[in-house]
Formats: structure tokens, C-alpha cells, sequence
């Protein structure tokens, strides 16, 4: 299995998500600070999800703002039927996957 498989099984997670998705104490929070929560639980982050669960469209603006408070975050492009789409996750759970991928 690639490493391109395991996160786009991920990736159709979120396809459903929605506010309702997002932990209580999210409301009382930034978006910058629900993303770096989300990315720290070891999770993936697309655009999507980001729009869907945080009302978020600028995820890559947040993504470069955490990047520069020094958080390690890789970008994987995934294409999923004809869309190519970024997601983001933190270079821990990207080792995680390229492993479970060999």
C-alpha cells in the first residue's frame, strides 16, 4: 500500500464532518488554535474538513502561521477523483504513515 492509499482513507473520513464534529471547547477558541489542537491529536487536515469543522477557508494561511510558531507540518497532495487537494499533517504522523506504508 503507498502512503498516497492510507491517506486518502483518511481523507474520505471527512467528507461527512461537520461543526458537530468539532470538540466542545472549540467554540471558545481560534481557528489557528483548533488546527494546532487537531494537527497535535496526530490527525489530517484537508481544506474541507477545515470549512466543514472549524469555518476555516484560508487553512493554508493558518498552516503557514503555525509553521512559523515552529510546529513541523508536511504537505501531501492527494487526488481524489479529478481534485487534487493539499493535506496537512505533522511530520510525527507523516513518519507514522510512510511506516505503516512499507
Amino acid at each position: 500500500m503507498q502512503i498516497k492509499d492510507i491517506i486518502l482513507k483518511d481523507v474520505k473520513s471527512h467528507s461527512s464532518s461537520s461543526k458537530s464534529d468539532a470538540p466542545p471547547e472549540a467554540k471558545n477558541l481560534t481557528q489557528d488554535e483548533n488546527i494546532k489542537r487537531h494537527l497535535e491529536g496526530l490527525n489530517l487536515i484537508t481544506p474541507l474538513y477545515a470549512l466543514n469543522v472549524f469555518g476555516c477557508f484560508r487553512l493554508s494561511a493558518v498552516i503557514h502561521r503555525l509553521r512559523q510558531e515552529g510546529m513541523d507540518i508536511v504537505t501531501e497532495f492527494v487526488t481524489f477523483g479529478n481534485k487534487t487537494f493539499a493535506c496537512y499533517m505533522l511530520k510525527q504522523r507523516h513518519e507514522e504513515i510512510q511506516e505503516e506504508a512499507s
